[in-house]
C-alpha cells in the first residue's frame, strides 16, 4: 500500500508549475526520443534542405514557446529570468571561463569520434547549406541560448529545489532532462550535454544571475555551429582523398 506519509518529503508546486515541469521533464524528452528513432529510419532525410529549414523552423517556434512558458511560470513565484547581476566583472570573467571550458569539451569529443562516426551526428547532418540555412540556424542558436538557460539553469531548477528540498537533486535532474532533449544527437553527445550542463548551473549560483550563462550558451552554440561545418568539410575532403 502506498504510504501517504512520503508525501510530507516534498513540496508540491502550483498548477502552473506542474504543468511546467511536466512539458519540459516528460513531453520534451519523450519528443526528442521520437525524432531519433524516425532519424534511425530515415538516415537520409536531413539531407534535403527544405526538411532542414522546417526542422529550424519548428525548432525555433518551439523555443520561443519555451521561453514563453519559462517567463511567464517563473513570474508566478516571483523568479525573474532576466535579473540581472550585482557583480558584472565576476560575471564577465566567469562566463568567458565556462565557455571556453565548453568548448574544449566539445572539441575533444569531436576529435575522439571517426570521420564516419561524425558523418552519422544529427548535428552534422543539420550543417547549413546556404545563406538562408545559416540565418536561420544562427537565429536558433540565439534563441536557444536565452530560452534553454531560463528553462533549465532557472524556472526548473527552482520548481526542483523547492518541491524536493535539494538543491544537488534539483540540478542533477535538471541536467539529465537537458540532455534526454537532445535525444537526437545520441549518447555520447548527451554525456558532453550533461558536463556542460553542470558548468552552466555553477555559473548561474555563482554569478546569482542567468544572463552570463544565456550569453556563454548562446557562443558556445555558435562557435559550435562554424566548428561542426568547418569539420563536415575536412571530412568530406578526405573522404573524397580516401576514395
Amino acid at each position: 500500500m502506498f504510504d501517504f506519509g512520503v508525501l510530507n518529503l516534498v513540496n508540491i508546486p502550483g498548477t502552473p508549475s506542474l504543468v511546467f515541469s511536466f512539458y519540459v521533464l516528460a513531453l520534451l524528452p519523450w519528443m526528442a526520443y521520437r525524432s531519433s528513432g524516425r532519424l534511425r529510419r530515415q538516415p537520409g532525410l536531413l539531407a534535403d534542405g527544405r526538411v532542414r529549414r522546417r526542422v529550424w523552423r519548428s525548432t525555433l517556434l518551439m523555443l520561443l514557446l519555451l521561453l514563453w512558458l519559462a517567463t511567464v511560470t517563473g513570474r508566478g513565484f516571483g523568479y525573474d529570468v532576466f535579473e540581472a547581476p550585482q557583480d558584472l566583472r565576476g560575471t564577465v570573467w566567469r562566463s568567458a571561463l565556462c565557455l571556453v571550458v565548453s568548448l574544449l569539451l566539445m572539441v575533444c569529443s569531436s576529435l575522439l569520434r571517426t570521420a564516419e562516426q561524425r558523418r552519422e551526428m544529427f548535428v552534422y547532418r543539420l550543417v547549413p547549406g546556404d545563406g538562408g540555412e545559416w540565418a536561420l540556424k544562427l537565429l536558433v542558436a540565439m534563441v536557444a541560448g536565452v530560452a534553454e538557460e531560463a528553462v533549465y539553469r532557472g524556472v526548473l531548477l527552482q520548481i526542483l529545489w523547492y518541491s524536493l528540498g535539494s538543491f544537488v537533486a534539483a540540478v542533477a535532474i535538471s541536467a539529465i532532462a537537458f540532455a534526454l532533449a537532445h535525444r537526437q544527437q545520441g549518447w555520447q553527445s548527451m554525456v558532453l550535454i550533461v558536463a556542460i550542463a553542470l558548468l552552466m548551473h555553477w555559473l548561474v549560483q555563482a554569478t546569482g544571475s542567468l544572463l552570463g550563462a544565456m550569453a556563454a550558451h548562446t557562443l558556445y552554440d555558435v562557435v559550435a555551429m562554424f566548428w561542426i561545418s568547418k569539420q563536415a568539410q575536412r571530412d568530406s575532403v578526405s573522404a573524397e582523398t580516401v576514395g
